[in-house]
C-alpha cells in the first residue's frame, strides 16, 4: 500500500486553507474592535526627568592647513668597508653577531653535512666561510656572506 506523497499532503493543506478564507472579506476583519483593558494605578507618579540643558555656544574652530609631507625617499643600504674576521670555530650565533657589528645584517649559513635547517644558531659551529679571513669586504654585501656549519658535536668535514 502506498502512502500519499509529500506534495499531495501540501496540496490538501493549501486547498483547505483557501476554502476557509473564501467566505471572508478583508473589511470585516479590519474593523473588528480590539479588546481594551483599564488598570487603575495607586502608586506615586514617576519622577520627571530634568529638562535638557541648552547646547553650549559653539565657537568657530580654526582649521589648520594640511601639512605637506615630503614623499619618502629610498635609502640606500649603507656601504661597508671592513676586513673579514676569522669566524671558523665560533658558534653560528656569535659569528652572526660579529658580522652584524661590521654593519652587515643579513648573512647566510648552510649545513655542510646535509640540508638541515639551523633553527637554534648557538647549536651550530662554523667550519668555513665563503670570504676568507682578512679579506677586505666593501660595498653592498647583504646576503653574500655564507657560512658552512655543522652541529656542535659533529666534526668539520
Amino acid at each position: 500500500m502506498k502512502r500519499p506523497g509529500f506534495w499531495a499532503v501540501v496540496a490538501i493543506v493549501v486547498a483547505i486553507g483557501a476554502a476557509g478564507n473564501a467566505g471572508k472579506d478583508d473589511a470585516s476583519t479590519a474593523t473588528a474592535p480590539a479588546p481594551t483593558s483599564t488598570v487603575a494605578s495607586t502608586s506615586a507618579p514617576a519622577p520627571s526627568t530634568p529638562a535638557p540643558l541648552p547646547p553650549a555656544p559653539t565657537s568657530p574652530v580654526a582649521v589648520a592647513p594640511p601639512t605637506v609631507v615630503p614623499a619618502p625617499t629610498t635609502v640606500a643600504a649603507p656601504v661597508v668597508d671592513f676586513l673579514m674576521p676569522d669566524l671558523v670555530g665560533l658558534d653560528l650565533q656569535t659569528a652572526q653577531n660579529v658580522i652584524q657589528t661590521n654593519g652587515v645584517f643579513l648573512s647566510l649559513s648552510h649545513d655542510l653535512l646535509g640540508s638541515r635547517a639551523q633553527l637554534l644558531d648557538s647549536n651550530w659551529m662554523v667550519c668555513d666561510q665563503n670570504i676568507a679571513a682578512g679579506e677586505r669586504v666593501t660595498g653592498e654585501v647583504e646576503g653574500t656572506i655564507d657560512l658552512g656549519v655543522v652541529k656542535r658535536e659533529e666534526p668539520c668535514p
